[in-house]
C-alpha cells in the first residue's frame, strides 16, 4: 500500500456521527445487493441536520439487485449513476438524503485514469468516509479506487509536472476543481471550489506534498479540457433526463424541498409515487394553490 492509498484507508475509517450510520442502515434496506455505503460532500463536513441533505453513494456488486426493474438497472450501466431519495428517523428528527448508486466495478474503472470525463474522479478527490462495508477486501478495493481518483484528478487537471513550492498546493486544487465544475451543469458559483479547499486545506496539502513526489505525467492539455467541457455538458443534460425516469423517490424529494423552502406541505398518494410524471401536473396545482409557487 502506497502513501496516498494508505491516506485514503485512513480516512474512510473516519468516525461519523451515528445518524449516519442510519442513514447507511437505510441505504442497504432500499438498494439491493449494496456492498459500500460512502458518504461525503457539505453533511460530511458540516454535520447532519433536518434542514440538509446528505449525500450517499451505494456501490453495489451488480445492478440486476439494485433497480426495481431492468430498465433502470440498464439505464445505471449505461450511464450511472441512478439517485434514490432516503429518509430515516433519529432521535433528532428526521434526516435525508440523495443517494448515487453505481457498481463497484464501474466506479473501479470510472475512478482510474482511462477514464476521461471527471464526473467520478472529480467527487472522489475529495473527502469521503466509509460508513458500511459488507467486508474488508471490499474497503480495500474502495479505498484503491478513490486513490486512483486522487491520481486522475491530478494528471488530468495539470499541465506541468506539480512543483513544491509556497502557493502551488492551493493553486492546483483551486485550480482543477474550477475545471471539473466546468465540465458539469452546476448551480454552485465560482468561488466554491475555493471554498472546498479552505475547509480541507490541511488534507489536501498533505495529499498535495505527495502526488508531488511523484511526478505524475501531467495530461491537462487545453484541448482535453475543451472536449471534456463540451461532453459534460451533454452527460449533465443526459443524467437529468435519466433522472425524470430512474430517480425512486424523487417525488417526496421535491414535495420536502417546496415544505421546507414555503411552508406548504402536500402528500404524495402510493399512485402518485409509482408515476409521478402523471402525478407532477396536480401536485403542481394544489402547491401553486396553497401558496407554494411564488
Amino acid at each position: 500500500m502506497d502513501a496516498i492509498e494508505a491516506l485514503v484507508q485512513a480516512e474512510l475509517r473516519r468516525p461519523v456521527e451515528p445518524a449516519a450510520a442510519t442513514l447507511a442502515e437505510a441505504a442497504r434496506a432500499a438498494v439491493g445487493g449494496a456492498v459500500v455505503v460512502l458518504y461525503y460532500g457539505s453533511c460530511l463536513r458540516d454535520g447532519l441536520s433536518t434542514e440538509a441533505v446528505a449525500d450517499l453513494y451505494i456501490l453495489v456488486a451488480d445492478y440486476r439487485r439494485s433497480s426495481r426493474t431492468r430498465l433502470g438497472g440498464l439505464a445505471n450501466r449505461a450511464l450511472p449513476p441512478n439517485v434514490v431519495y432516503l429518509e430515516a428517523a433519529t432521535a433528532s428528527g428526521r434526516i435525508r438524503a440523495k443517494a448515487a448508486i453505481v457498481a463497484l466495478d464501474q466506479f473501479e474503472a470510472a475512478c482510474g485514469k482511462d477514464h476521461f470525463h471527471s464526473y467520478f474522479w472529480a467527487r472522489f478527490a475529495q473527502p469521503a468516509a466509509l460508513i458500511w462495508t459488507a467486508d474488508d477486501a471490499t474497503r480495500r478495493r474502495t479505498g484503491r479506487a478513490i486513490a486512483d481518483a486522487i491520481r486522475t484528478f491530478a494528471s488530468e487537471t495539470s499541465a506541468r509536472p506539480l512543483a513544491a513550492h509556497d502557493g502551488a498546493s492551493a493553486a492546483f486544487w483551486i485550480g482543477g476543481f474550477q475545471k471539473t465544475y466546468a465540465s458539469e451543469l452546476r448551480a454552485e458559483g465560482p468561488g466554491r471550489a475555493e471554498t472546498l479547499y479552505r475547509a480541507d486545506q490541511a488534507r489536501y496539502d498533505a495529499i498535495y506534498a505527495l502526488l508531488a513526489a511523484e511526478n505524475l505525467r501531467p495530461a491537462g492539455s487545453p484541448g482535453r479540457w475543451r472536449l471534456r467541457q463540451a461532453l459534460g455538458k451533454v452527460l449533465s443534460v443526459l443524467r437529468l433526463a435519466k433522472a425524470i425516469f430512474t430517480f425512486e423517490g424523487g417525488l417526496d424529494y421535491i414535495l420536502w424541498k417546496i415544505e421546507r423552502h414555503t411552508g406548504v406541505r402536500l402528500e404524495a398518494r402510493p399512485w402518485q409515487r409509482r408515476w409521478p410524471l402523471l402525478a407532477a401536473p396536480g401536485l403542481a396545482f394544489k402547491a401553486w394553490r396553497k401558496g407554494g409557487f411564488r
